[in-house]
This record gives C-alpha cells, sequence and structure tokens, in this order.
C-alpha cells in the first residue's frame, strides 16, 4: 500500500485551512498552498485561531499547539508540494479552476501522488478530466468545520486505482475520520439527502406553511437534529447551498431536487447567511453566530387568563396531559366518555378542551381513511355539543391532525379550534405541533403556544396538513435514504455514518428508522402520498423497499 506522510492543501480558506490542521494534528507534515500572501496570511491566521480555541478550550495544551503549527508550511509557491504523497485541493467549486489546478500538479508532483477534491457537488469523474493521470484521482470530501466533524466521503470514479482508495481509507483512519467509500454521483450520500429535505423546508417556508423559528424548532427538537434547516444553510451559506442544489439537480433531473426560488432570490440579494450577516435569520455582524432580532422575529405574546382546562378522553395521551396540564398550574376537568351529556355539562367553565379520546373505526372499516370519518367515528354531536356547552370564548382543540376545519364547522366556532400533535421526545426536547387553519385566530395560537410551554414541551405552529412539519420533512427524508439503498449506491452502514459524522445526526437515517417502527414510517409515506402537502410527490412515494422490509418484518440494522 503506497505510503503517505506529507500532505499537500491548496486553498485555506475556512475549509482548507481546517484541512491542514486535520492533517498535521494526525502527526503529518502538511504544505498548504494560497494565490498570494495575502490569503495565505489570511489561512495562517485562521489556523491559528483555531488552535487558540482549542487550546482555551482545554483540548489541547500549548506544547501540543506547538507541535500541530510546526508540522505545517503555508507558501505561495505549487513548486513546493513537490515531494507531497496527497494534494487535497479546496479551492472554488469552479471546474475550469480545478482543471487548471491538476494540470499544474502533473508537471509538479511524482507519478505515485495521489490527488483529490475536496468538492461537496462536483464530478470526480469531470475533475479528474483535468490531469494526464485520472486512474490516481478521487474525492475526498471534508466536512465543516473538519477538525471537528468525522466523517471523510472517498470517492472513486470508474478509473481510480484500487490501491489509490485503499491508501485514502486507511490514511483517513488514521487521522481520526469516519471514511465512507461512494461513487461518483453528485452530491455524494450527505449532500445528496441533506438538499432534498432542504427543498421541502424551503417550499414550506415560501408557502407559508411555518415560520423560520418554528420550521427549526420542529427539526431541532422534534426530529432531534443538531440544528433546523434554516440555521444549517445560514451556516453553510445560501450561495453554497444554491450551487450545490443546482448540482445535484441537473444530475437528478426529480421535482424534490428542483432549486428553490426562494432561495435564488435570496442569493441574488446578497443575503447569504452568516458570511454576509443575513440569510433566514440577521446576525450581530458579518461571519458572526449571534442571532438579533429583526422584522421577522416574534414578538413575545401576552400572558393569557387561561386557569381550566377540561380533557375529554381516555389511553395513555389523555393521562399524560392531565397530569402534564396539573403540574403546570392548570385546574383540569376530565370527561372520560364523550357521549355523557351531563359529563360535558361540566366542561362550561373551561377556556380550553383538549380531545384525546383513541376512537374506534366506524363499522366495517379497519382504519380511519380521514379527518372526516374519524370525526364520525368519535361522534359528530360531541363537537355541536361542546359549541353549545362552552363559553364562547373556549378554544377547541384535538389530537387527531387534518380535522380543524372539520371541528371547526361542527363546533360552530372555527376561529377557536386547532389541532395538537404531541411528539414522542428526543434528545432535544419535545414538540407539540400546533395545527391551524385558515380561520383560526391568532389569540388560539397564542393561547396554546402559552399551554405547551407551561407542560414542558416547545410549541409549533403550522397550517393543519399532513403531517404538519416534523413528520412531512423527517419522515420523506427517511425514505429518500431507503431509496438510496435500494438504488445500490451505499450500503446502510455507510449511510447511517454519512448523516451521523457527517451532519451531526444522533443516529443514522436507518437506526431511526428501526426506532421508529418501518411500518409507522410506511403509514406516514402513504398518508403523505394521499394528503396533498403541497411537497413534492417524488420525495413523499414511499421505496419499495421499505414496503418489502415492512412486509417481512426486517430491521435495516442489526
Amino acid at each position: 500500500m503506497r505510503e503517505i506522510s506529507t500532505v499537500g492543501v491548496i486553498g485555506l480558506g475556512t475549509m482548507g485551512a481546517g484541512i491542514v490542521e486535520v492533517f498535521a494534528r494526525g502527526g503529518l507534515q502538511v504544505v498548504g498552498v494560497e494565490t498570494t500572501q495575502e490569503l495565505a496570511d489570511r489561512g495562517r491566521a485562521i489556523l491559528q485561531a483555531s488552535t487558540d480555541r482549542a487550546v482555551k478550550k482545554g483540548r489541547l495544551d500549548e506544547a501540543g499547539q506547538a507541535e500541530i503549527l510546526g508540522r505545517v508550511t503555508i507558501t505561495t509557491r505549487m513548486a513546493d508540494l513537490a515531494d507531497a504523497d496527497l494534494v487535497v485541493e479546496a479551492v472554488p467549486e469552479i471546474l475550469d479552476l480545478k482543471h487548471r489546478v491538476f494540470g499544474q500538479l502533473d508537471d509538479i508532483v511524482g507519478e505515485d501522488a495521489v490527488l483529490a477534491s475536496n468538492t461537496s457537488s462536483l464530478s470526480i469523474t469531470s475533475i479528474a478530466a483535468g490531469t494526464r493521470h485520472p486512474a490516481r484521482v478521487v474525492g475526498m470530501h471534508f466536512f465543516n468545520p473538519a477538525p471537528v466533524l468525522k466523517l471523510v466521503e472517498i470517492i472513486t470514479t470508474l478509473r481510480t486505482d484500487e490501491d489509490v482508495t485503499a491508501a485514502v481509507v486507511a490514511l483517513a483512519g488514521r487521522i481520526g475520520k469516519k471514511p465512507v467509500v461512494v461513487g461518483d454521483r453528485a452530491g455524494f450520500v450527505a449532500n445528496y439527502l441533506l438538499f432534498g429535505y432542504f427543498v421541502s423546508a424551503l417550499k414550506m417556508l415560501e408557502q407559508g406553511h411555518v415560520s423560520r423559528e418554528d420550521l427549526d424548532t420542529a427539526m431541532r427538537v422534534g426530529a432531534g437534529l443538531p440544528m433546523g434547516p434554516c440555521t444549517l444553510m445560514d451556516l453553510v451559506g445560501l450561495d453554497v447551498c444554491h450551487h450545490i442544489g443546482e448540482v445535484i439537480y441537473a444530475h437528478s433531473r426529480s421535482p424534490m431536487h428542483a432549486p428553490s426560488t426562494l432561495l435564488e432570490r435570496m442569493v441574488t440579494a446578497g443575503l447569504l447567511g452568516r458570511k454576509s450577516g443575513r440569510g433566514f435569520y440577521t446576525y450581530a455582524a458579518p461571519g458572526s453566530g449571534q442571532v438579533v432580532e429583526d422584522e421577522q422575529t416574534p414578538s413575545a405574546a401576552a400572558a393569557t387568563d387561561l386557569s381550566a382546562v377540561g380533557v375529554v378522553g381516555t389511553g395513555e395521551l389523555a393521562d399524560e396531559l392531565v397530569s402534564r396540564l396539573q403540574d403546570g398550574g392548570y385546574a383540569v376537568t376530565r370527561v372520560e366518555d364523550p357521549a355523557d351529556r351531563a359529563e360535558l355539562a361540566r366542561l362550561a367553565d373551561v377556556g380550553l378542551v383538549v380531545e384525546a379520546q383513541a376512537p374506534a373505526p366506524p363499522p366495517g372499516e379497519e382504519e380511519l381513511a380521514d379527518a372526516q370519518a374519524w370525526v364520525e367515528a368519535t361522534g359528530e354531536d360531541l363537537w355541536e355539543a361542546l359549541g353549545e356547552v362552552v363559553g364562547p370564548g373556549t378554544v377547541l382543540t384535538t389530537v387527531n391532525p387534518e380535522a380543524a376545519v372539520a371541528v371547526g364547522a361542527l363546533s360552530g366556532r372555527p376561529e377557536k379550534v386547532a389541532v395538537l400533535q404531541v411528539h414522542a421526545p428526543t434528545g432535544n426536547g419535545q414538540v407539540v405541533e400546533i395545527g391551524r387553519s385558515s380561520a383560526t385566530d391568532d389569540a388560539t395560537v397564542a393561547l396554546l403556544r402559552e399551554v405547551v410551554t407551561r407542560i414542558g414541551a416547545e410549541p409549533v405552529v403550522c397550517r393543519d396538513r399532513s403531517g404538519m412539519v416534523v413528520d412531512a420533512l423527517l419522515v420523506p427524508h427517511l425514505n429518500d435514504a431507503v431509496r438510496m439503498l435500494d438504488e445500490g449506491y451505499a450500503g446502510v452502514a455507510d449511510i447511517d455514518t454519512a448523516l451521523q459524522h457527517g451532519l451531526g445526526y444522533p443516529t443514522g437515517p436507518f437506526a431511526m428508522i428501526d426506532q421508529i417502527g418501518a411500518d409507522e414510517v410506511l403509514a406516514v409515506c402513504e398518508e403523505l402520498s394521499a394528503g396533498g402537502t403541497g411537497l413534492p410527490a417524488d420525495a413523499l412515494r414511499p421505496s419499495p423497499l421499505l414496503l418489502e422490509h415492512v412486509l417481512l418484518d426486517r430491521p435495516f440494522t442489526s
């Protein structure tokens, strides 16, 4: 196997300087190259600042920092790469520029030297066309911040030598990374899956389905991801996201990857995220991660005078809601039999009624086909009776998704009706989604936000549509991973590794599916496909492999 002891890195921006640090921490001699002395000094400053932070946080002592910096040479001369065993280019995502770099390297490095690209989106096969020796070219895609995230995607072409791949994989392991070997496909593994998810999230924003804050809360807390899509896109850079998205769409031509007009407008307007000081959020200064208030920041809602809540229904969810509402300081009236009109009369003085009844299916049907069937199974007269019994300002809610319009119509108070979707807790907390219809008024939403907060959960307000936000984004994202597996592009372990160690997910998508239950994931996919969410049909259509695993009752992971 090839021995790699000296590495060159071309391009010392944030990513390139991070790659230099990774190799130097791994004990290799590193030569970093920039085009001008000014850019070289900037790259050295990035490296110094990163290692200074590590010392300040106690992750590195001063002697260790000196060793790392002592292994690095910063230069503006490409000729200084002559002795490198591996050269990684981290220049801008412009194919002609990468061709020029690789063409120059042909006349500088030895014939046994490996050439690697850190591209996040461009074809490695196309990049390799810029060298006389395409067999020694691989993709070596690090994730930002390179010193922190463990994933390195190793991308091979049809001409890449096996010993080149083996040497790069071994090197990635030596420097403490998690290598995943994949073929040459736009977006590779992590970005291909991530950008389908981004497109759906952007559609929700553009359609006014949910606010930026609630969208981020839904996915960070409700799905347990490290950050929401708006925060993540601002961190990556909206221009970078737009470029990568266009490359992936050019490859797939799938509506689930179609470039977002919202994103295009923001990039054109110079709203690039943290780097410009403004993207989906506004930041204290360009380059800052501190979010500051702007015209879209929601104002603090005034406290309501709600003190008494009614809960209708039996079962675990009803029991849990009663207990948590009482812990939140509310006086709770419980009605277990919604058919008992005398019992319902006890709710006359409450300000909020939560219906948490688990209904039986209508006669002759095994499943509830839609919200109207559920209303019929529960009893239409329940909502008519509640509309008559409680005061005119009392809010009526149900835990059945997509029922807000039906309940609003039956109760005669559509402006005071919403849906509550209670999600299981994740490592980041718990979300309760508040689904509103077009008639639900702001006072109702404010009251429900307060209630959700007081029971120890985080509220997410959205339109009452199939899947709300959490399921509508997470489940198609998981289904897309199954589709990638079904296409033979990458295996279960590699896909899970890519998203866990490249994107910081708490577990990989297949581990998530096994946790949730493949049958539940399939059921949500089918519900979303039939529910008119406004999201791309390709993203919602269940993978045949998912159906196979449900029918065979087989887990994806072992």
